[in-house]
Protein backbone atom coordinates (compact mmCIF):
# COMPACT_ATOMS: atom_id res chain seq x y z
CA UNK A 1 0.00 0.00 0.00
CA UNK A 2 2.74 2.68 0.89
CA UNK A 3 4.62 1.29 -2.11
CA UNK A 4 1.86 2.25 -4.38
CA UNK A 5 0.93 5.28 -2.74
CA UNK A 6 4.79 6.26 -3.13
CA UNK A 7 4.52 5.43 -6.84
CA UNK A 8 1.39 7.62 -7.24
CA UNK A 9 3.13 10.40 -5.85
CA UNK A 10 5.65 9.91 -8.09
CA UNK A 11 3.70 9.77 -10.87
CA UNK A 12 1.92 13.47 -9.83
CA UNK A 13 4.60 15.02 -8.49
CA UNK A 14 6.53 14.48 -12.27
CA UNK A 15 4.12 16.65 -13.51
CA UNK A 16 4.29 19.64 -10.75
CA UNK A 17 7.51 19.43 -11.54
CA UNK A 18 7.49 20.33 -15.05
CA UNK A 19 5.18 23.32 -13.82
CA UNK A 20 7.78 24.48 -11.02
CA UNK A 21 10.77 23.66 -13.71
CA UNK A 22 8.95 26.92 -15.79
CA UNK A 23 8.85 28.93 -13.24
CA UNK A 24 11.82 28.65 -12.30
CA UNK A 25 13.50 29.54 -15.73
CA UNK A 26 11.76 32.75 -16.26
CA UNK A 27 12.54 33.52 -12.35
CA UNK A 28 15.90 32.80 -13.20
CA UNK A 29 16.31 35.48 -16.31
CA UNK A 30 14.34 38.20 -15.22
CA UNK A 31 14.18 37.49 -10.89
CA UNK A 32 10.35 38.04 -11.47
CA UNK A 33 8.01 35.55 -11.18
CA UNK A 34 5.34 34.87 -14.07
CA UNK A 35 2.06 34.74 -12.00
CA UNK A 36 -0.13 33.80 -15.14
CA UNK A 37 1.94 30.28 -15.24
CA UNK A 38 -0.64 28.38 -13.76
CA UNK A 39 -3.21 29.53 -16.44
CA UNK A 40 -0.80 28.75 -19.42
CA UNK A 41 -1.18 25.27 -17.75
CA UNK A 42 -4.68 25.65 -18.06
CA UNK A 43 -4.51 26.78 -21.57
CA UNK A 44 -2.71 24.04 -22.75
CA UNK A 45 -4.90 21.37 -21.08
CA UNK A 46 -7.90 22.98 -22.88
CA UNK A 47 -6.55 22.94 -26.13
CA UNK A 48 -5.15 19.02 -25.62
CA UNK A 49 -8.87 18.58 -24.79
CA UNK A 50 -9.88 20.01 -28.08
CA UNK A 51 -7.41 18.02 -30.28
CA UNK A 52 -8.74 14.94 -28.17
CA UNK A 53 -12.17 15.83 -28.91
CA UNK A 54 -11.52 16.08 -32.58
CA UNK A 55 -10.31 12.23 -32.59
CA UNK A 56 -6.16 13.38 -31.86
CA UNK A 57 -4.13 10.55 -29.98
CA UNK A 58 -2.85 11.76 -26.43
CA UNK A 59 1.07 12.38 -28.21
CA UNK A 60 -1.17 14.75 -30.58
CA UNK A 61 -2.79 16.22 -27.82
CA UNK A 62 -0.21 17.15 -25.84
CA UNK A 63 1.92 18.59 -28.92
CA UNK A 64 -1.05 20.95 -28.95
CA UNK A 65 -1.11 21.97 -25.75
CA UNK A 66 2.78 22.45 -25.50
CA UNK A 67 2.44 24.78 -28.93
CA UNK A 68 -0.37 26.66 -27.65
CA UNK A 69 1.02 27.21 -23.87
CA UNK A 70 4.43 27.97 -25.34
CA UNK A 71 2.84 30.84 -27.88
CA UNK A 72 0.68 31.77 -25.03
CA UNK A 73 3.96 32.00 -22.76
CA UNK A 74 5.81 34.14 -25.54
CA UNK A 75 3.12 36.77 -25.82
CA UNK A 76 2.80 37.18 -22.21
CA UNK A 77 6.65 38.30 -22.04
CA UNK A 78 6.10 40.56 -24.93
CA UNK A 79 3.16 42.15 -23.49
CA UNK A 80 3.98 42.06 -19.28
CA UNK A 81 7.48 41.77 -18.97
CA UNK A 82 9.03 43.48 -22.53
CA UNK A 83 7.59 47.09 -22.27
CA UNK A 84 7.77 47.07 -18.55
CA UNK A 85 11.52 45.96 -17.71
CA UNK A 86 12.25 49.30 -16.43
CA UNK A 87 9.08 49.98 -14.19
CA UNK A 88 9.10 49.06 -10.74
CA UNK A 89 9.23 45.26 -10.20
CA UNK A 90 6.10 44.65 -9.26
CA UNK A 91 4.44 45.99 -12.38
CA UNK A 92 5.25 43.18 -14.88
CA UNK A 93 3.76 40.66 -11.94
CA UNK A 94 1.22 42.77 -11.44
CA UNK A 95 0.54 42.65 -15.58
CA UNK A 96 0.70 38.71 -15.58
CA UNK A 97 -2.11 38.74 -12.88
CA UNK A 98 -4.30 41.03 -15.36
CA UNK A 99 -3.19 38.14 -18.26
CA UNK A 100 -3.94 34.90 -16.65
CA UNK A 101 -7.46 36.72 -15.60
CA UNK A 102 -7.69 37.35 -19.28
CA UNK A 103 -6.74 33.67 -20.22
CA UNK A 104 -9.73 32.22 -17.59
CA UNK A 105 -12.22 34.44 -19.21
CA UNK A 106 -10.95 33.65 -22.96
CA UNK A 107 -11.48 29.94 -21.60
CA UNK A 108 -14.60 30.31 -20.18
CA UNK A 109 -16.05 31.61 -23.76
CA UNK A 110 -14.65 28.65 -25.29
CA UNK A 111 -15.05 26.05 -23.23
CA UNK A 112 -17.87 26.72 -20.45
CA UNK A 113 -17.24 27.81 -16.97
CA UNK A 114 -18.49 23.67 -16.16
CA UNK A 115 -15.63 20.76 -15.76
CA UNK A 116 -14.79 19.01 -18.82
CA UNK A 117 -13.32 15.82 -18.46
CA UNK A 118 -10.41 14.58 -20.70
CA UNK A 119 -11.47 11.68 -22.98
CA UNK A 120 -9.95 8.52 -23.37
CA UNK A 121 -7.87 8.62 -26.39
CA UNK A 122 -5.75 5.71 -25.80
CA UNK A 123 -6.64 1.94 -24.49
CA UNK A 124 -5.58 2.16 -20.98
CA UNK A 125 -3.69 -1.01 -20.11
CA UNK A 126 -2.48 -2.04 -16.04
CA UNK A 127 0.80 -3.81 -15.66
CA UNK A 128 1.41 -5.14 -11.84
CA UNK A 129 5.02 -5.61 -10.18
CA UNK A 130 4.53 -7.29 -7.33
CA UNK A 131 1.16 -6.20 -6.33
CA UNK A 132 2.12 -2.73 -7.13
CA UNK A 133 -0.61 -1.39 -10.00
CA UNK A 134 0.47 1.17 -12.74
CA UNK A 135 -1.64 2.41 -15.69
CA UNK A 136 -0.04 2.48 -19.25
CA UNK A 137 -0.87 6.17 -18.83
CA UNK A 138 0.80 6.87 -15.48
CA UNK A 139 3.57 5.17 -17.42
CA UNK A 140 3.54 7.69 -20.40
CA UNK A 141 3.29 10.57 -17.55
CA UNK A 142 6.37 9.13 -15.58
CA UNK A 143 8.61 8.66 -19.07
CA UNK A 144 7.87 12.04 -20.39
CA UNK A 145 8.13 13.69 -17.33
CA UNK A 146 11.62 12.36 -16.45
CA UNK A 147 12.59 12.40 -19.99
CA UNK A 148 12.10 16.37 -19.70
CA UNK A 149 13.50 17.07 -16.37
CA UNK A 150 16.81 15.12 -17.60
CA UNK A 151 16.86 17.04 -20.97
CA UNK A 152 16.13 20.60 -19.43
CA UNK A 153 19.01 19.63 -16.89
CA UNK A 154 21.58 18.82 -19.42
CA UNK A 155 20.71 21.64 -22.16
CA UNK A 156 21.30 24.10 -19.37
CA UNK A 157 24.69 22.65 -18.23
CA UNK A 158 25.94 21.63 -22.27
CA UNK A 159 24.67 23.21 -24.53
CA UNK A 160 25.33 26.86 -25.88
CA UNK A 161 22.12 28.17 -25.02
CA UNK A 162 21.98 26.60 -21.50
CA UNK A 163 25.22 28.80 -20.88
CA UNK A 164 24.14 31.77 -22.60
CA UNK A 165 21.02 31.05 -20.74
CA UNK A 166 22.84 31.13 -16.87
CA UNK A 167 24.72 33.64 -17.82
CA UNK A 168 21.75 36.29 -18.78
CA UNK A 169 20.50 34.95 -14.86
CA UNK A 170 23.64 35.96 -13.44
CA UNK A 171 23.85 39.39 -15.17
CA UNK A 172 22.17 40.35 -18.27
CA UNK A 173 23.74 43.59 -19.11
CA UNK A 174 27.18 41.55 -18.68
CA UNK A 175 26.00 39.15 -20.60
CA UNK A 176 24.74 40.92 -23.53
CA UNK A 177 28.50 43.27 -23.49
CA UNK A 178 30.08 39.99 -24.14
CA UNK A 179 28.25 38.51 -27.22
CA UNK A 180 25.37 37.09 -25.33
CA UNK A 181 21.80 37.59 -27.86
CA UNK A 182 20.03 38.09 -24.33
CA UNK A 183 17.07 38.55 -26.34
CA UNK A 184 17.36 35.19 -28.05
CA UNK A 185 17.80 33.96 -24.42
CA UNK A 186 14.87 35.14 -23.45
CA UNK A 187 12.52 34.15 -25.70
CA UNK A 188 13.63 30.95 -25.67
CA UNK A 189 13.16 31.11 -21.96
CA UNK A 190 9.74 32.00 -22.22
CA UNK A 191 9.12 29.69 -24.96
CA UNK A 192 10.32 26.35 -23.26
CA UNK A 193 8.51 27.43 -19.90
CA UNK A 194 5.27 27.61 -21.64
CA UNK A 195 5.92 24.37 -23.78
CA UNK A 196 6.35 22.56 -20.19
CA UNK A 197 3.21 24.47 -18.78
CA UNK A 198 1.44 22.95 -21.54
CA UNK A 199 2.49 20.00 -21.47
CA UNK A 200 2.30 19.29 -17.71
CA UNK A 201 -1.26 20.43 -18.29
CA UNK A 202 -2.15 17.45 -20.64
CA UNK A 203 -0.75 14.96 -18.56
CA UNK A 204 -1.98 16.01 -15.33
CA UNK A 205 -5.68 16.40 -17.12
CA UNK A 206 -5.54 13.23 -18.25
CA UNK A 207 -5.26 11.65 -15.30
CA UNK A 208 -5.98 13.40 -12.23
CA UNK A 209 -9.05 15.98 -12.65
CA UNK A 210 -11.65 17.50 -14.45
CA UNK A 211 -10.62 20.85 -16.42
CA UNK A 212 -11.86 24.03 -15.35
CA UNK A 213 -10.52 27.73 -16.77
CA UNK A 214 -9.71 28.14 -13.38
CA UNK A 215 -7.90 24.98 -12.24
CA UNK A 216 -4.58 26.92 -13.36
CA UNK A 217 -4.75 28.88 -10.17
CA UNK A 218 -3.96 26.30 -7.81
CA UNK A 219 -1.35 24.44 -10.26
CA UNK A 220 0.44 27.84 -10.38
CA UNK A 221 0.36 28.03 -6.59
CA UNK A 222 1.82 24.79 -6.45
CA UNK A 223 4.89 25.19 -8.84
CA UNK A 224 5.51 28.05 -6.36
CA UNK A 225 5.57 25.88 -3.23
CA UNK A 226 7.61 23.65 -5.07
CA UNK A 227 10.24 26.45 -6.02
CA UNK A 228 10.80 27.27 -2.58
CA UNK A 229 10.93 23.62 -0.88
CA UNK A 230 13.43 22.87 -3.67
CA UNK A 231 15.22 26.29 -3.35
CA UNK A 232 14.67 29.33 -5.10
CA UNK A 233 16.06 29.72 -8.57
CA UNK A 234 17.42 26.09 -8.47
CA UNK A 235 16.25 24.20 -11.44
CA UNK A 236 17.39 21.00 -9.49
CA UNK A 237 15.77 22.27 -6.69
CA UNK A 238 12.48 22.30 -8.46
CA UNK A 239 11.85 19.12 -9.62
CA UNK A 240 12.57 17.53 -6.16
CA UNK A 241 10.34 20.12 -4.53
CA UNK A 242 7.62 19.18 -7.36
CA UNK A 243 8.16 15.33 -6.66
CA UNK A 244 8.07 15.98 -2.51
CA UNK A 245 4.68 17.78 -3.04
CA UNK A 246 3.19 15.03 -5.31
CA UNK A 247 4.42 12.70 -2.94
CA UNK A 248 2.97 14.30 0.11
CA UNK A 249 -0.43 14.92 -1.36
CA UNK A 250 -1.45 11.64 -2.30
CA UNK A 251 0.05 10.14 1.25
CA UNK A 252 -1.99 12.70 2.84
CA UNK A 253 -4.66 11.98 0.73
CA UNK A 254 -4.35 8.09 1.88
CA UNK A 255 -3.67 8.97 5.40
CA UNK A 256 -5.42 11.63 6.57
CA UNK A 257 -7.64 12.72 4.01
CA UNK A 258 -7.92 14.93 0.79
CA UNK A 259 -9.47 17.28 2.69
CA UNK A 260 -6.29 18.35 4.97
CA UNK A 261 -4.35 18.31 1.08
CA UNK A 262 -4.04 21.97 0.97
CA UNK A 263 -4.13 22.25 4.78
CA UNK A 264 -1.22 20.28 4.99
CA UNK A 265 0.96 21.74 1.55
CA UNK A 266 0.64 25.33 2.23
CA UNK A 267 1.51 24.65 6.15
CA UNK A 268 4.63 23.26 4.33
CA UNK A 269 5.17 26.01 2.33
CA UNK A 270 4.71 28.23 5.27
CA UNK A 271 7.36 26.80 7.25
CA UNK A 272 10.11 26.79 4.87
CA UNK A 273 9.36 30.47 4.07
CA UNK A 274 10.17 30.82 7.64
CA UNK A 275 12.77 28.09 8.93
CA UNK A 276 14.46 27.08 5.72
CA UNK A 277 13.60 29.77 2.92
CA UNK A 278 16.85 28.40 1.00
CA UNK A 279 14.67 25.44 0.40
CA UNK A 280 15.85 21.58 0.30
CA UNK A 281 18.94 22.62 -2.32
CA UNK A 282 20.22 26.03 -2.14
CA UNK A 283 20.80 27.77 -5.32
CA UNK A 284 25.13 27.15 -5.04
CA UNK A 285 24.14 23.70 -4.69
CA UNK A 286 22.35 22.86 -7.80
CA UNK A 287 21.39 24.57 -11.37
CA UNK A 288 20.73 27.88 -11.06
CA UNK A 289 18.57 28.70 -13.77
Amino acid sequence: MFVQQLINGLTLGSTYALIALGLTLVLGVFNKLNIAHGDVFMFGAFTGLAAAGLGASLAVAILAGMVSAAIINVLIERFCFHPLRNSHFLAPMLSTIAFGIMLQNIATQIWGADPSRFPNVETTTQYEFGGILLSSVHVVILVVSIALMIAIDLGIHHTRMGRALRATAIDGEIAGLLGVNTGKVIFFTFLTAGALAGIAGVLTANVYSQITPHIGIRQGLIGMVAMVIGGMGNLRGAMVGGIAIGIIEILNDAYLGAGYRDLVVFSLFFGFLIVKPDGLIPQNKGARA
